[in-house]
C-alpha cells in the first residue's frame, strides 16, 4: 500500500470519527482518546527502537491517565500510577510478556511480541560451494 493510500485512509477515519463525536456530542472523550492513543503510539515507537522499559512506562502512563480521566479519579490515581511505575522499574520486559500473555488469553490471540533487532547493520554472508 502506498503512502498516499495510507494518508487517505487515515483522513477518512479521522473525518468519520469527528462526525460521530459531533453527532453524539462526545467531545469529553477526545482528551481521553488522545491520552490513550499517545501512550500506545509512544509504546510502539519505543518498542521498535528496542527500549522496552520506556515503552512499558509510556503505555502505563498514557492508558492509565486515560482510564483515570474516564472514571474521574485523576488525582488519587496519579499517586497509584506513580507507585506502580516505581515498582515496575527494571521489570518492564517481564511485565510486558505477562501483559501480552493475558491479552492473548482474553482475546484468544496466539501472538507473541517480537524481539527487536539488536543491530540495524546488515550482515552479508557469502556462501561458497565446494566442487
Amino acid at each position: 500500500m502506498s503512502l498516499q493510500n495510507d494518508q487517505t485512509r487515515l483522513i477518512g477515519i479521522l473525518l468519520i470519527t469527528l462526525g460521530v463525536v459531533t453527532l453524539f456530542k462526545l467531545w469529553w472523550l477526545v482528551p481521553i482518546a488522545l491520552l490513550a492513543g499517545g501512550g500506545i503510539a509512544i509504546y510502539r515507537r519505543q518498542r521498535n527502537l528496542g527500549r522496552t522499559d520506556e515503552a512499558v512506562q509510556a503505555l502505563l502512563w498514557g492508558v492509565g491517565l486515560a482510564l483515570l480521566s474516564l472514571f474521574k479519579l485523576l488525582w488519587p490515581g496519579i499517586l497509584l500510577l506513580g507507585g506502580v511505575s516505581l515498582l515496575l522499574r527494571g521489570r518492564e520486559a517481564e511485565v510486558e510478556q505477562r501483559m501480552w500473555a493475558l491479552l492473548g488469553q482474553l482475546l484468544s490471540w496466539n501472538r507473541r511480541p517480537t524481539t527487536p533487532p539488536t543491530s540495524n547493520k546488515v550482515q552479508i554472508v557469502e556462501k561458497h560451494e565446494e566442487a
